[in-house]
């Protein structure tokens, strides 16, 4: 419930301090980012937490899983990047506002990183709940702190990488 209360909390607070216009150039940009998590995630969330599941005795064979994953996973990121970095330098809408869109790749980072899989395969969904509830306060806290006028809207995207390159990471430490 957390998770949809802290959006209803920001988005007016960003609209009203960075207007309508940088925020919904935050906001295609995010959407287009998405695009990328669509395809970094390639399914993984079915398939890998189905393996997962079926061999969660054996070590072995959950490291070569949980290593095959992550490795198709930051091919499919590096590729992402490659495309974003097409967009920013050949399309004029993407090139006036490159950095907006580098900052809200972390994200995909973040979530390629994040074996939200792996704990759906071992069911310790917990551990995803928890890391997502501490990331998403940090970054409402943030947004209230940092970004104080419409000059501060490149902090939007950069916060928002940040929640998810740090939920990645420990999601990341806590499955290891």
């Amino acid at each position: 419930g957390l998770t949809y209360l802290l959006p209803i909390i920001v988005l007016p607070y960003l609209i009203r301090v960075i207007g309508p216009e940088k925020f919904g150039l935050i906001a295609f940009a995010q959407a287009f980012v998405q695009y990328f998590m669509i395809l970094t995630d390639y399914g993984f969330s079915i398939s890998a937490t189905r393996k997962i599941s079926l061999c969660s005795g054996n070590k072995e064979k959950l490291c070569n899983i949980f290593s095959s994953v992550l490795t198709v996973k930051f091919i499919l990121s590096a590729i992402s990047f490659l495309i974003l970095l097409v967009a920013v330098t050949h399309v004029p809408k993407f090139k006036q506002d490159w950095l907006v869109y580098i900052f809200s790749f972390g994200a995909v980072v973040g979530n390629t990183l994040f074996p939200v899989w792996f704990f759906q395969g071992k069911e310790k969904m917990v551990y995803t709940a928890s890391i997502n509830i501490i990331g998403g306060i940090t970054y409402v806290i943030s947004i209230f702190l940092f970004i104080k006028g419409p000059q501060d809207y490149l902090y939007v995207p950069l916060f928002n990488s940040l929640f998810f390159l740090v939920t990645g990471i420990s999601g990341l430490y806590i499955a290891f």
